[in-house]
């Protein structure tokens, strides 16, 4: 396929249809009386649906577009992602069965969705990987940034792989999507042009549609005129920053490599604050107190904040969306000028590290 007739496949509108699913629910526990269930509707709307828990059982139906990963929450106690009364799953049209434990959401069981059953295949693939993670995260040493990564960097391959040599999955669009800001554009587009016409009804295809259209701040372009509020309910944008060299740091309380690297943005800001160093850190967060109280515990309250939070990470208002910021850490680098001059982390497309960042501060202002 020539270049110009591949980008005119990419750009031609998807056609949306509606499919209806019911979820059927059993529920073990005696301190949750409702559950909540996110997913994205047929009309692209975020919707929260409350699911009264009645003699352990519990429904909830609606509208989607193919396969979805979805979010059901119930007595949340930390607001992070490994708070064990979250989990997810992937849905599809149809009649889905669920069965779900209070304090165990990580471990639900689902029957009639496909892709769930697929999803648990590739899962048992990278979880030795996720759990030598964890183990790495809980017992910290001078090389753990080092094993995060490269860790991380092999999950991102054994899931792209599959995507790539499954091109017929409804599993491989949620999966280069969520990967498709860490690797170069053409790559996005390869992978994409190669799934079958079964598979390109989905929310996760139409996110990956708008990213290819999407014009994205590069190195060397004009930084995006960011408006913010911060922590204070200050007004924050980026003229505020003029003369300075601005690093924006994307993360949240749930993001286990965010904090890893705090020490060492807080070495940078040391560093370099007297020598025209600003920071603002943006949070991903799922609520506004989870942001404060990260702000707090990670001793970050000397710095500029903003929350865009993890419901409006996809808001074309928001500087994460402005950024095109997904999946974090993510770090981008602006010059006194308002030019952007480094994209670090999962903000690269050329793979780009927190250590690239280092060097280039260093050189710099040095």
């Amino acid at each position: 396929m020539k270049a110009s007739n591949l980008i005119l496949f990419l750009l031609i509108p998807i056609i949306s249809f509606s499919q209806n699913f019911k979820l059927n629910g059993e529920f073990s526990g005696q301190n949750t009386d409702e559950l909540v269930l996110r997913y994205i509707d047929i009309d692209g709307k975020h919707i929260c649906d409350t699911l009264e828990i009645e003699n352990n059982k519990f429904q909830a139906s609606g509208k989607l577009e193919g396969v979805q990963k979805v979010l059901l929450t119930g007595n949340i106690k930390s607001g992070g992602m490994e708070d064990p009364n979250l989990g997810y799953f992937f849905i599809e049209p149809g009649n889905i069965e669920v069965q779900v434990e209070e304090d165990n959401f990580k471990e639900i069981k689902i029957v009639g969705s496909n892709s769930q059953k697929e999803f648990e295949k590739v899962k048992s693939k990278t979880k030795p990987i996720r759990l030598k993670l964890d183990s790495i995260s809980n017992n910290k040493s001078a090389n753990s940034n080092d094993l995060l990564i490269a860790g991380n960097e092999k999950i991102q391959k054994i899931e792209l792989n599959y995507a790539i040599e499954n091109p017929e999955s409804s599993l491989s669009p949620y999966f280069l999507n969520f990967y498709q800001r860490s690797i170069p554009i053409d790559s996005v587009q390869k992978i994409f042009s190669s799934f079958s016409a079964n598979n390109k009804q989905s929310i996760d295809v139409k996110k990956i549609h708008s990213f290819l259209k999407k014009m994205i701040a590069k190195v060397d372009d004009a930084a995006p005129d960011f408006n913010v509020v911060d922590i204070s309910g200050n007004k924050l944008s980026l003229d505020f920053f003029k003369g300075k060299y601005l690093l924006i740091d994307f993360w949240a309380d749930w993001c286990k490599p965010c904090i890893v690297k705090f020490p060492e943005v807080k070495s940078l800001i040391n560093e370099y604050s007297d020598k025209g160093l600003e920071v603002l850190f943006v949070s991903f967060d799922e609520t506004e107190d989870d942001w404060k109280k990260g702000v707090k515990k990670y001793d970050l309250n000397n710095w500029d904040h903003t929350f865009v939070g993890f419901n409006n990470i996809d808001s074309k208002e928001s500087i994460g969306y402005q950024f095109d910021i997904k999946p974090i850490p993510a770090y981008i680098l602006i010059d006194p000028n308002g030019k952007i001059i480094g994209r670090f982390a999962s903000a690269s497309k050329e793979g780009k590290t927190f250590i690239d960042l280092k060097e280039k501060l260093e050189t710099l202002l040095n």
